[in-house]
């Protein structure tokens, strides 16, 4: 009796404290993004400090239950940088010794996996090393489930997606070829 109730006890304490961790896909180019860059491609330009206002997130928590990170364990801002880069390599634009320089600040990121209204939403702030600077707000809607593990796979599925919208509304802003002057 004693012995099934300590068994009965590891598999309810293992359920408990076990759970799945979704980490998101490694960044793949958008070819939307390298084709409104590369209307830009005779200015070169590198990318400066990627912030996320001290936060330091390199995984967010999927309904109470399952955290979704980076590939590598960087951290979201890192995940950004990268991808912007691998864009602006692919368009030609980016020169390690350029003059300007990008910045960027994650000032708001959130993941909803709500039925009906699951989305990834950006709040953001672009900085030119020339002084000027913009805010960006990029969401990006996609489907959900009512099981927490097909809405958590989902969230971690479409954060590419949703990086992948948020590259294209910092690049296809009217204020973004201010940033390369």
């Amino acid at each position: 009796m004693i012995k099934r109730f300590i068994v009965g006890l590891l598999i309810v304490g293992g359920l408990f404290f076990t759970g799945c961790a979704n980490k998101v896909h490694e960044y793949s180019i958008s070819a939307n993004n390298v084709v409104a860059l590369q209307g830009m491609s005779d200015t070169k330009v590198k990318l400066g400090e990627f912030t996320d206002s001290g936060r330091d997130e390199a995984k967010v928590m999927c309904r109470l239950a399952t955290p979704i990170g980076t590939p590598n364990g960087e951290t979201f801002a890192s995940y950004l940088k990268d991808s912007l880069m691998k864009e602006l390599v692919t368009a030609g634009m980016y020169d390690p010794k350029a003059e300007t320089t990008i910045s960027l600040n994650i000032d708001k990121m959130y993941g909803s996996t709500t039925i009906g209204n699951a989305y990834w939403e950006f709040d953001v702030t672009v900085k030119s090393s020339n002084g000027k600077s913009f805010k960006v707000h990029s969401r990006y809607d996609y489907e959900s489930s009512f099981s927490a593990m097909s809405a958590c796979s989902e969230m971690q599925r479409s954060f590419v997606l949703a990086v992948q919208q948020l590259n294209y509304d910092i690049i296809t802003n009217p204020m973004f070829k201010e940033l390369l002057k």
